[in-house]
């Protein structure tokens, strides 16, 4: 797999808020976009009562833990690894 590839997939990944890595990810459930639990439970304390992606009413309560994204964000992050090793392999040697 290309670098390009794995950051696309990589993409998917991140908080649609604050754009890092996903932290104790949750899901919306209108829009299934993932974000970081932090950054949504202070989008909708401190801004607005909707998912900040699709604008769809949104509670707290409602959005999806999705425990299984560590494991894909730490998945990732080791294939990142060993496509940059591999890519400063073939240009060094």
């Amino acid at each position: 797999m290309d670098e390009q590839s794995v950051e696309s997939i990589a993409e998917v990944f991140r908080c649609f808020i604050c754009m890092e890595k996903l932290r104790d990810a949750r899901l919306c459930p209108h829009c299934s976009k993932l974000c970081c639990f932090s950054c949504i439970r202070r989008w909708l304390t401190e801004q607005r009562a909707q998912c900040p992606h699709c604008r769809a009413p949104l509670q707290l309560r409602e959005l999806v833990n999705c425990r299984w994204a560590e494991e894909v964000t730490q998945q990732l992050d080791t294939l990142q690894l060993c496509t940059a090793q591999k890519f400063y392999q073939v240009m060094f040697f």
